[in-house]
């Protein structure tokens, strides 16, 4: 995955479709980030 900038200079990553299939998600799903005691990004639904 790359990092991306948009032109109101916020970022965001693409999620490959072959993670959304695994989890099941589907557009419009409410995803949670956090970080954990790693300092790792953790998605959550």
């Amino acid at each position: 995955m790359k990092l991306q900038q948009m032109k109101n200079r916020q970022f965001f990553v693409t999620l490959p479709n072959q993670i959304v299939r695994a989890k099941e998600w589907k557009k419009g799903d409410d995803i949670k980030i956090e970080i954990d005691q790693k300092g790792n990004l953790v998605l959550k639904k």
